[in-house]
């Protein structure tokens, strides 16, 4: 698309400022590589004449997050054309594009290669907004289509998407010899409380070929750690049955017969829907590595029923102990949503019995957020969720006291022993460098902070003895 007579592009610089999940970097990342093969260039704020904010819109403070960085933006550079991308552009574009005056242009996270098509009329302000369809809906005539580009347009592209990542450089927003895999996009778990699905739409799971594809080439970069990410990984390759035969654990599979010194981690799998078929991978690769990310949300029968899952307290015990008899070695995080409408203190005081009873290694707890269009909304009298929502801070700190006891005895467990460390960030002044070995998941787990000469950089894997443990985190030396 070309800019209209009498507009004239300025230059081709812009950044991206990445907020929310993974599977939001790894948009942000795809939106850098259509760009850069559009002939624009990657670079800092100060440089970028564009600065495209990728927004998170799954609960309220995910969403003030986003609109005041919008906001703040603007004011740090007000020449600048800011463009609102995202998750909260795709659930609330029509919105914004009249409220958030901040942003010049809006655009949705549904068909990311439309960037290329509009990206000239966002920085000359013919457009202000682009809310794509996915490309399947676009051809089944379900989109939400707000502009002109129309459904013809993002169906006639289906492909391109893959075609272009396949072509390109894999870029990695995150510290060196890591890097983001999404295998499936949207979800169809339906849990009453999220809105995933208002936003990214039903469970659409990527061919296994271009999975393999995209990380024999990550291997191939030279990348270490491969992180699989998905709404729930576990669910992968539901979609496609019966005519399909794919599912998370083929996958492995698939992925296991590449070669190459790596780690696969595995985040988000859905505890009702985890399939110990993948034990028997893990033991014969040892690349996989033994760390289970699964978000139970609660512990009391009831409000896991409200929620809409269907596991309860013994069921999701018997999960853990069945993960820990097959893999001694590993290490289980999960989440827990306290606050949900209904709880009650016995309710809440069973979560903390899970706690005591699970011994996780990571936990995280959060809030309840009341979000639109759910099918949670309604649930609860107003005056009993306002109660809900002041003691629940109180409840999540105690939780969280608890947990991080917890946390310190299992970390003990590694005193002594020699593990490959993924060196992430430098800091010679203190002869540190800080790390993370297979109990450690990207940003939301404890570090290894490896004691070095300054012979040890960010990407590269070192043999470290845990010399000892530091509160969350462990103090290591290079063997």
């Amino acid at each position: 698309m070309t800019p209209k007579a009498g507009k004239k592009l300025i230059s081709k610089n812009f950044f991206v400022e990445n907020l929310g999940c993974a599977k939001n970097q790894v948009d942000a990342e795809t939106i850098i590589t259509f760009l850069n093969n559009k002939g624009w260039a990657y670079t800092s704020a100060n440089e970028a004449d564009m600065i495209i904010i990728n927004s998170c819109g799954f609960i309220n403070p995910a969403k003030e997050e986003s609109i005041n960085t919008v906001i703040s933006f603007k004011q740090q550079y007000p020449d600048k054309k800011i463009v609102l991308a995202g998750c909260l552009a795709q659930r609330y574009g029509e919105e914004l594009a009249d409220s958030l005056t901040e942003a010049d242009a809006i655009f949705g996270n549904k068909a990311l290669h439309e960037i290329a098509d509009v990206i000239d009329d966002f920085i000359n302000g013919s457009r202000k907004i682009h809310i794509p369809a996915a490309p399947e809906e676009a051809h089944s005539g379900e989109s939400g289509e707000r502009d002109k580009l129309s459904k013809s347009g993002s169906s006639s592209k289906a492909g391109i998407h893959e075609k272009v990542l396949k072509n390109s450089k894999r870029i990695s927003l995150s510290f060196p010899g890591s890097v983001y895999v999404k295998i499936a996009e949207g979800c169809g778990n339906n849990c009453t409380y999220c809105a995933i699905p208002l936003i990214r739409g039903k469970l659409k799971s990527r061919k296994s070929k271009e999975i393999i594809d995209e990380i024999k080439k990550i291997i191939d970069q030279g990348f270490f750690e491969i992180n699989l990410v998905a709404q729930d990984l576990a669910s992968y390759g539901n979609d496609t049955r019966p005519q399909g035969k794919e599912n998370l654990t083929t996958l492995l599979e698939k992925i296991s017969s590449l070669s190459g010194k790596i780690w696969i981690r595995l985040l988000y799998m859905h505890p009702d829907h985890f399939n110990p078929a993948i034990f028997e991978i893990m033991k014969a690769d040892k690349r996989i590595i033994p760390y289970f990310d699964i978000p139970f949300q609660h512990a009391s029968e009831n409000i896991l029923r409200k929620m809409g899952r269907t596991g309860n307290f013994s069921s999701y015990l018997k999960l853990i102990e069945n993960i820990r008899i097959n893999i001694p070695e590993s290490v289980i995080r999960s989440t827990f949503l306290l606050g949900f409408p209904g709880e009650e203190k016995k309710d809440y005081l069973l979560v903390e019995e899970f706690l005591k009873e699970a011994r996780l290694d990571w936990a995280g707890f959060f809030p309840y957020s009341r979000e639109e269009n759910t099918l949670a909304f309604n649930m609860g009298l107003e005056h009993e969720n306002l109660a809900l929502a002041k003691v629940t801070p109180k409840r999540i700190r105690k939780l969280q006291e608890h947990q991080t006891e917890i946390t310190m005895q299992n970390l003990a467990k590694f005193a002594g022993k020699t593990l490959e460390i993924l060196a992430e960030e430098e800091f010679p002044e203190e002869n540190i460098v800080l790390g993370r070995g297979y109990m450690n998941a990207p940003d939301v787990d404890g570090a290894v902070i490896i004691h070095t000469n300054g012979n040890i950089k960010p990407g590269k894997v070192v043999k470290c003895k845990i010399a000892k443990q530091n509160y969350i985190d462990l103090e290591a030396v290079p063997v």
